[in-house]
């Protein structure tokens, strides 16, 4: 059966079961992997799977669920036990129907069929990547190379009906000089044309080459310099506390914020689900509205919530296009560029940290924007506009309310970003960032 059929005999199955609202998603999905170690490739393997998600209201009592691979006797099945189980839990107070109407959607996710058809040069492309770092000055090269093939259906008992189809190459490379000092480097795209194996590479290497021999440093505060993969970690957390969810749910920085200054003037963060270059997204979102351009932060101001119909209906506002049915979420982020090159950015700096990557970032409270994180490879320190040595063993403490605030520059250039730790693809730049407390990761 067609993805769209196995989608339309589960609405059709709940429906018959008595449920009043639903929304079925079918989605396919062909993805390779190579991981490569010390030079050379360790593994290869390809996963197709097939996932239907079933979300079901009855009585105003609502239930979501996932089945991987199923037959059509298979999904009768499910139905009927995610109708069982909704009968045993309370009424929701939040219950919003779905949307009704012949939706449209004008937007469309990015396919590039040469990449869906390119999966046998994946081993070529890790050897460029491989070849680039050592080329550059690491003697050891590993990292992770996936494509993505993701064919995507939706019908909905609000009569909305769409088809969507996605590509994505996600390229994670770390380079080594020795057992302490390395670098990071990715090339994200949706099409084959923007993938570049080979810069990453070599972006690894040059950066695991001038961290050889860290420099002692003092704990204190620093001007911080935040590379794109860096910048895009910290902007993907201000995309996810912009969903109305985690501001009901009290846990949102941005809470009580809407049509208020909550960052510097040159600061403009947008939501798109679709645009180009990007690497997520789709026409549609899960309750079947089309998904569109959202400002969350212009100039500093907060514009607004990413809503579902349920927080929308909370709130007072209509859907973004941004469901979730539970918790509406970004597609793809977007930071506008600033006016500065990153050259311009180190000169602003008397003292600093430069940051390349980082990991591990954790929130002690969600409600403040207070985090930590680690940087992780080549991390620099920058005295009178120029960098002066590698350092280690850092620990970043701040609040993304005070740094939003504190934003000296922001760079022309910007990046694709999408890797594990960065898990909203964001389109970032660097940035420059006043009075941070650094601190030792081992105390």
């Amino acid at each position: 059966m067609e993805i769209i059929e196995l989608a339309d005999l589960a609405l059709r199955e709940a429906l018959k079961l008595g449920a009043t609202d639903v929304s079925a998603i079918c989605a396919k999905n062909n993805e390779n992997q190579i991981r490569f170690s010390n030079n050379s490739i360790t593994v290869t393997k390809n996963i197709k799977n097939l996932e239907l998600f079933l979300y079901i209201a009855k009585d105003n009592k609502r239930m979501i669920g996932a089945t991987s691979n199923p037959s059509a006797e298979r999904i009768k099945i499910f139905a009927s036990d995610l109708i069982k189980a909704s009968e045993v839990i309370s009424p929701s107070s939040e219950y919003t129907p779905l949307p009704k109407g012949e939706f449209s959607y004008p937007l469309h996710g990015i396919y590039d069929k040469k990449l869906a058809e390119d999966g046998v040069k994946l081993i070529d492309f890790a050897k460029e990547a491989v070849d680039a770092g050592i080329e550059a000055g690491a003697t050891r090269v590993s990292g992770s190379l996936m494509t993505s093939e993701e064919e995507i259906t939706i019908i909905t008992s609000g009569d909305a009906k769409g088809k969507d189809k996605t590509t994505k190459i996600l390229l994670n490379v770390r380079a080594f000089t020795n057992e302490e000092t390395s670098g990071h480097g990715l090339s994200c795209a949706a099409r084959i044309a923007d993938f570049n194996p080979s810069e990453a590479g070599r972006v690894a290497g040059e950066y695991a080459k001038i961290s050889i021999n860290p420099h002692s440093w003092e704990e204190g505060i620093y001007d911080l310099v935040t590379m794109p993969t860096v910048t895009a970690d910290i902007v993907q957390h201000i995309g996810s506390f912009s969903s109305a969810f985690t501001v009901d749910a009290g846990f949102s920085f941005l809470a009580d914020k809407v049509d208020q200054k909550v960052g510097v003037d040159e600061f403009t963060l947008r939501d798109y689900g679709v645009v180009e270059g990007g690497l997520g997204g789709r026409g549609f979102d899960d309750e079947g509205a089309p998904t569109r351009e959202n400002i969350i932060i212009e100039k500093g101001v907060l514009k607004g919530y990413l809503h579902n119909c349920t927080t929308a209906r909370k709130f007072g506002k209509s859907s973004t296009g941004n469901a979730g049915i539970i918790e509406p979420h970004p597609w793809n982020l977007i930071v506008d560029p600033g006016m500065m090159s990153l050259d311009n950015i180190i000169k602003e700096v008397k003292k600093g940290i430069l940051v390349t990557n980082n990991w591990y970032t954790r929130f002690q409270n969600m409600r403040t924007g207070e985090y930590s994180t680690i940087p992780r490879d080549a991390t620099f320190l920058i005295e009178n506009g120029k960098i002066k040595h590698p350092v280690s063993g850092l620990r970043i403490s701040d609040s993304i309310p005070r740094q939003l605030n504190s934003i000296l520059g922001i760079s022309k250039d910007r990046r694709w970003i999408e890797w594990w730790e960065v898990s909203i693809p964001t389109l970032a730049p660097a940035m420059l960032i006043k009075d941070v407390t650094i601190t030792k990761a081992l105390q």
